[in-house]
């Protein structure tokens, strides 16, 4: 039986906090969790504190520190998204886990650092093990492949008002 695909996807707030929210679930059940965070190479944010310390769960950096903003760091951040597509199959392939969260992996896609056919083969080697995917924008060929597709809308964020975030709320 294959595994579960999960996408949260779209413009909204929430999809690292829905994925995180399936992993205390998995947690809960005395499963093991594998989160790969595409796209976040800061050590510092809420999450990441928690969440590294957690018994039967792992939780990686797949990075550069800081926005792609210009070509170096575009370098950085290509290098580490292959870096963490090949965790990604390193991962599936030693049935490592039971729940693997591909955190902000559609970001990686959207930027080219990955291309959404190296996301369908590595969704295709996922055998028994529950995979979720967030990020931005969703292809249609990973919507027809996924179980659960959720689009999260942002209607209002303060943001738009005061270009500030809040610890606890966006990091």
């Amino acid at each position: 039986m294959n595994g579960k695909i999960i996408a949260y996807y779209g413009k909204g707030e929430g999809k690292t906090t829905a994925s995180i929210g399936h992993a205390i679930r998995t947690l809960g059940h005395k499963k093991r969790v594998v989160i790969l965070q595409f796209m976040k190479g800061s050590p510092t944010t809420g999450e990441y504190q928690f969440l590294k310390n957690l018994d039967n769960l792992q939780i990686y950096l797949c990075g550069a520190h800081g926005f792609l903003k210009d070509e170096e760091s575009r370098e950085i951040h290509l290098k580490k998204a292959k870096e963490g597509l090949e965790l990604a199959l390193t991962v599936l392939a030693g049935k490592k886990t039971d729940l693997l969260i591909l955190d902000e992996i559609l970001y990686a896609v959207k930027f080219e650092l990955l291309t959404e056919d190296d996301v369908i083969e590595l969704l295709n080697k996922r055998g028994s093990t529950d995979v979720i995917l967030s990020g931005r924008e969703l292809g249609a060929r990973i919507i027809e492949m996924a179980d659960i597709a959720t689009r999260m809308e942002k209607v209002k964020h303060y943001w738009n008002k005061t270009s500030s975030t809040t610890s606890g709320i966006e990091y």
